[in-house]
């Protein structure tokens, strides 16, 4: 904002590009997570009898929720910011196409 300005100014460009960052963060955390996962599962089967085996499938277990919880939440911070872009964009169209120069509060 400018000197002497007030009230709240939203890019709503920057919001929905932070939302698509935020998407394409989910989906690498869940692309990178799978390998990982699928050669802790398949080294705790190689292993019967081991002492080891139970806690490797409790960490493949463990990485698995953590990433997914971690991906979804991501997930949904990166889907509300374009839903959030969307609602600013309508705003604005709404807001303009109401108000004659001159109309501003401050000025």
């Amino acid at each position: 904002m400018r000197d002497g300005e007030r009230g709240y100014a939203a890019d709503p460009d920057a919001i929905k590009k932070a939302g698509g960052d935020a998407l394409d963060i989910r989906q690498a955390l869940l692309s990178a997570a799978e390998p990982t996962c699928t050669a802790t599962r398949r080294a705790a089967g190689g292993v019967d009898g081991w002492l080891s085996e139970d806690q490797l499938k409790s960490t493949a277990r463990l990485w698995d929720d953590q990433n997914n919880a971690l991906a979804e939440r991501i997930g949904r911070t990166g889907g509300n910011l374009q839903y959030n872009s969307q609602n600013y964009r309508a705003a604005e169209v709404v807001n303009t196409s109401g108000m004659q120069g001159g109309d501003s509060p401050w000025g």
